[in-house]
């Protein structure tokens, strides 16, 4: 009885040997094994996939020579649950892995072709390109190369993708002071103000580069006390060497390209991923231009003051 009982204990061991040798991978580096998976991060490169703060990712796979293979689509609950991207391609295959986030809000076009340099993520402009917003709009790549059956050579694989959007908002102190160009006045207008910042750009291409034309836009802006101020933020791909400029009746009132940062330094107007960049046109009391002050603050951090 023991003996029997004994040779049923080691055909159970056997078999689940076998079935554990069938179902596993028995390369020492586990390539074969290897699965790919979607990281979101934010501007301090923390990871926050699980915050959902990314609804949406559209996927486009290019084979070596930069061909467009095909669109994958993730929804929300695919990448807060990190769930493997499953690419079925042979062995051997290098693929050049393109990732946009925050796509579906509709608020930019998408440029596509054949090939990953005919690939953009433009704002939408209208025809003397003027910008409108763009959504909070995340970018990433990975370059991978198939092993065996769905594995990856180096083991598992991980496309990371950051926002690339930021805001911008703009006000003034001692707009009263300012000289006012009152020749260009109609008797039968009143005064008028508009900010505008130029110098942005209209796409971002396959490898995240600012690409394309040169746009800019208009935030609306309201007089509050006086002063010329934006009350909401605009939205729109970080950018440098912006250049901003308050518009008096039509004719620019000032411009500006460089401004001091609140820790002394000076330099050009950028737009930085998840912050906002507050731009300040400053005159003193009798109305000659001190330059910008410009501050920059993490979205949600509430500060709207420049004080130094």
């Amino acid at each position: 009885m023991k003996h029997i009982l004994s040779t049923k204990q080691f055909l159970g061991l056997f078999l689940s040997a076998i079935f554990m040798l069938s179902t596993s991978c028995i390369k020492d580096d586990l390539d074969e094994c290897s699965n790919l998976t979607l990281k979101v991060v934010n501007y301090k490169n923390d990871d926050i996939t699980p915050s959902g703060v990314v609804k949406d990712v559209s996927l486009y796979v290019f084979d070596e020579n930069k061909t467009l293979l095909e669109t994958v689509q993730l929804d929300k609950d695919f990448i807060v649950n990190r769930k493997d991207i499953v690419l079925n391609y042979p062995e051997g295959k290098k693929l050049t892995l393109v990732a946009y986030g925050n796509l579906s809000g509709g608020n930019q076009i998408v440029k596509a072709g054949t090939k990953a340099e005919e690939l953009f993520v433009s704002v939408k402009t209208g025809s003397d390109g003027l910008a409108s917003s763009p959504d909070s709009i995340f970018y990433g790549n990975k370059v991978v190369e198939t092993y065996g059956a769905g594995g990856y050579v180096g083991g598992n694989q991980e496309i990371v993708i950051q926002p690339r959007t930021g805001t911008l908002t703009m006000q003034t102190v001692n707009l009263s002071k300012a000289p006012k160009r009152r020749g260009l006045l109609k008797s039968d207008e009143g005064e008028t103000y508009q900010f505008q910042v130029d110098r942005t750009v209209e796409s971002l291409n396959y490898n995240g580069e600012e690409a394309g034309d040169t746009v800019y836009y208009k935030p609306d802006g309201v007089l509050m006390n006086q002063e010329w101020v934006t009350p909401e933020k605009t939205n729109m791909y970080d950018n440098k060497n912006l250049e901003g400029t308050i518009y008096y009746n039509g004719a620019v009132l000032q411009s500006v390209s460089v401004g001091t940062y609140a820790d002394g330094t000076v330099g050009p107007i950028t737009v930085q991923p998840q912050q906002n960049t507050l731009v300040q046109f400053e005159w003193d009391e009798n109305g000659a231009f001190l330059g910008a002050k410009i501050k920059v603050t993490p979205w949600g951090v509430v500060d709207d003051d420049i004080d130094w």
